[in-house]
């Protein structure tokens, strides 16, 4: 037997092993999808950041060229 172990203690069956696999595998699921949407957000941010600084350029240059 391993050390600290003892045979009353119970052992986890496989029913419960793959009860508790499939909770990590939801978690884990969960914490990608809001990590991609998180990424998603700010990329579209960024986009629009980088939209309105091109359309005053675009609105500077004209003024200027006129």
């Amino acid at each position: 037997m391993e050390k600290g172990k003892t045979m009353a203690e119970p052992q986890e069956t496989r029913q419960e092993k793959e009860t508790r696999w499939a909770a990590q595998r939801t978690a884990h699921d969960q914490e990608q999808h809001a990590g991609q949407a998180a990424r998603k957000r700010k990329t579209a941010r960024t986009w629009l950041i980088v939209g309105a600084i091109v359309i005053i350029v675009a609105v500077i240059a004209k003024v200027v060229l006129l």
